[in-house]
Parts: structure tokens; sequence; C-alpha cells
């Protein structure tokens, strides 16, 4: 169990994280009371053995989509509801726990009996302050829960996950008279060896996804650009790449570790009129 803070807040150490609500309502003593009462209650209840409504999560799907900050946010039946993208929840005192109102998405449900607990970490909650349900009327607050890790059985593509990969969905366009032989989201390949180029360059492995359409899982881009002399000075081998219509010449660098390719290209002098 996490030590419970007692008093965790004053005025002075709540306001910055209610500015518009002071704006709107001005924080008072009364909103500080009800948010250490909540703290309490919310850390008091905590454990590193058993999954509790408002713990947070690291999640990863069978698709391996990465969530870092997923909620448990309602105990059912066949385990426990889990928000996997959710905004700050609103919290309340229930019986014999809190109890959540939760907006995001997407939701699953997972047997807490599979979650594996890694930690405490500090999770933001808002309730409604004294002047009750209203525009702006929430105020929040930070309080310390467990932290829990669960990835769904049997991953589609083995290690890989969007938590240190980049993940494009990339649909082939059987269509003679286009362009673009392979189509993704804020890309698109003519050809095979276009193709073929970009799968070098990222380290990118790739799945059947359907007939038409195909996983592929790379490096993340990054650009950086030099002044010229320091970019001459760069070891790294050089290429040309297509910026916004215009071949320009790069240097490549990859991060094995990160799964990040770096291209550094030569900075411009500014345009003067």
């Amino acid at each position: 169990m996490s030590e419970v803070t007692k008093d965790k807040y004053t005025l002075e150490t709540l306001l910055p994280l209610n500015v518009s609500y002071d704006r709107d309502h001005i924080l008072r003593q009364q909103d500080v009371d009800m948010v250490n009462r909540l703290v309490e209650i919310i850390e008091g209840s905590r454990s590193n053995l058993t999954p509790k409504v408002g713990d947070r999560m690291r999640h990863v799907d069978r698709d391996g989509d990465f969530y870092g900050y997923a909620l448990l946010e309602n105990l059912r039946a066949d385990g426990i509801s889990v928000c996997l993208a959710p905004y700050v929840p609103f919290v309340g005192i229930g019986d014999p726990d809190i109890w959540l109102s939760v907006s995001g998405g997407p939701f699953t449900s997972i047997d807490p009996a599979e979650m594996k607990f890694i930690g405490w970490e500090d999770g933001v909650f808002s309730a409604w302050g004294h002047c009750g349900p209203c525009a702006n009327g929430s105020v929040r607050f930070m309080a310390k829960v467990a932290k829990w890790e669960y990835s769904d059985p049997e991953p589609l593509y083995g290690d890989f996950t969007t938590e240190t990969w980049r993940k494009l969905y990339v649909r082939i366009n059987d269509n003679p008279e286009s362009r673009y032989r392979y189509v993704a989201d804020g890309t698109a390949f003519r050809d095979d060896s276009d193709f073929d180029r970009f799968k070098k360059n990222y380290e990118a492995t790739v799945f059947n996804h359907s007939d038409s359409m195909l996983v592929v899982w790379c490096f993340r881009d990054k650009t950086e650009f030099l002044q010229e002399d320091e970019w001459n000075r760069l070891d790294l081998p050089v290429q040309e790449r297509m910026y916004n219509g215009q071949l320009v010449k790069v240097k490549i660098k990859k991060d094995m570790e990160r799964h990040v390719t770096t291209f550094y290209r030569i900075e411009l002098p500014p345009i003067t009129y």
C-alpha cells in the first residue's frame, strides 16, 4: 500500500492546477478541503496486490498499439473496465471505494489477475468545486495510485509496439492510372523501388494485413537543419529526398536503439526583400 498524504494541498499549491477555475469562480478553502479528503480516500484505498478503480496502466493490445496512461474505470462481472485513452476523470466517494465518471476511449475489459504491478504514480482527477456543476466548475488535483501493466495475448506483430516503433497501414493501389502504387497516412510511394528505399531507410518490417493492405513497422522520422559547413563535416551517407516537390540532398543517421531515422538538411539562408 502507498503512503497516504495528509492535507496534501493548500490554496497556494492547488492554484497552479486550477488557474482558469480560480479566474471564473475563485478557488476557496472549501475546495482545498474537499480535494484533501478525496486524496486521502483515494490513496488510502490503493494496493500493490489488487487493482483498484482509479489506478493507471501501461497497456499493449494485439495490434501493438501502446497506451501509457490507461485508466481502470469500473468493476464489472467479466473483469475491470479500462479506458485506454481517457480524459481527466471525475471522481466521487462510493461504497466501499471511489467511483469515476470517465470519457475517452476505447474501452476494454481485463481480468485483474492478469495485471502486473509496476509501481506508483500520480494520477490526475477532478471533482465539482464549491460552485457545483457548471461551466469550468471542476477542480483538478493529483493523488498517488498504483500503476499496472498488461499486454493482450497472441500479439499479431510479435514484439513490435507503438511505444517505440512507428506503425503504418499501407494500401496497395491497383489502379494503373494512379501516380502511386502504395498509399499510407501522410506518405505515398510511386512504385516498388520507391517503397523499397523507404523500407531500407526506416528499417521497416512488412506484414500482410489483407490482399490490399500492408502493416509496416518502421523507425520514426526526424529532420534536423544544419549550417552548410557543419553538414559537410558529417561523415554519413548522402541521399536525395523529395521535399515539397523538390529533390534535396540529405545525410542519414539511424538510432538503432530508439528506432529513429534522422535526416540532416542544409539550413537555407532567410529570404530577404
